[in-house]
Order: C-alpha cells, then sequence, then structure tokens
C-alpha cells in the first residue's frame, strides 16, 4: 500500500494554508494524472452564466471532479492547481479561495499558484484551472 501524499510544511516558512493551498506536497503514488486547463463549459460546450465570476469557477470544480472521478481519484489526491484569473483583482480572489476551501474542506490543501492573465483562448471565459494529480 503506498502511503499518502504529505504536505510540506516548514515553521522557517511563511504559511498559506490560511489562503487553501499548500507551499509543497511529497507524492508517493507511482500514478500521476495531468489534467489541461479545466474551464467553465458543460459538456455541450456552453456556459451557464457567461459573465458571473463564481459561477464558472464552481462549474470548473464540478468538472474537476467529474474528470478525477473518471480516474477513480478525487481532489483529495490534486496536488498543485494552477488558476489562470482574467483581469485578476482582490474581489475574484476572494471569490476563487471562498470556492476552493469549500472543495477543499477535507483539510488537505494543494500546492498552488494563482496568475491574472489579460485573456484567455475564448473571450467569455474567466477563469482557467490546471490539475497535477497523483493516485493509487
Amino acid at each position: 500500500m503506498n502511503k499518502p501524499n504529505r504536505v510540506i510544511r516548514s515553521s522557517e516558512v511563511y504559511s498559506t494554508s490560511e489562503y487553501g493551498f499548500s507551499q509543497g506536497i511529497v507524492a508517493y503514488s507511482p500514478r500521476t494524472i495531468y489534467l489541461s486547463g479545466i474551464v467553465a463549459w458543460d459538456k455541450n460546450r456552453r456556459l451557464r452564466e457567461p459573465d458571473d465570476f463564481e459561477m464558472q469557477t464552481i462549474q470548473i470544480f464540478e468538472n474537476l471532479k467529474l474528470l478525477l472521478r473518471s480516474e477513480n481519484a478525487t481532489l483529495n489526491d490534486v496536488l498543485r492547481l494552477e488558476v489562470f484569473i482574467v483581469g485578476i483583482d482582490s474581489e475574484k480572489l476572494k471569490t476563487y479561495s471562498k470556492i476552493a476551501g469549500e472543495n477543499f474542506s477535507s483539510g488537505h490543501k494543494p500546492a498552488s499558484t494563482v496568475i491574472g492573465v489579460e485573456r484567455l483562448a475564448r473571450k467569455e471565459l474567466m477563469i482557467e484551472i490546471q490539475v497535477t494529480a497523483s493516485a493509487p
């Protein structure tokens, strides 16, 4: 049986756990899952709320859960998130952090980077998330 993934912590480096992510993760599992940038489209490639950042973020987490489940993995297996937010500001960052915290409510906090961008591949997209996960 594989060891569970472990969060990297050091009392000599600032903490990020209150922001919903860890500085790093040690993975012991031999199977790695790489998800491309996932957006808020439904399965028919439609945005339910094209001008609503919160709803796009919620839909992305639903899409992430579905994709991970297709590989017998969950959000608890996520090692790293790379988050791209169009026109990032404190309100969008607060909204993203709230939704991420709700989705990682078990205490698991993957390593994470949030990057503000000018735009994504389609003008109606406000946020995109890439994921690296490790699962048995």
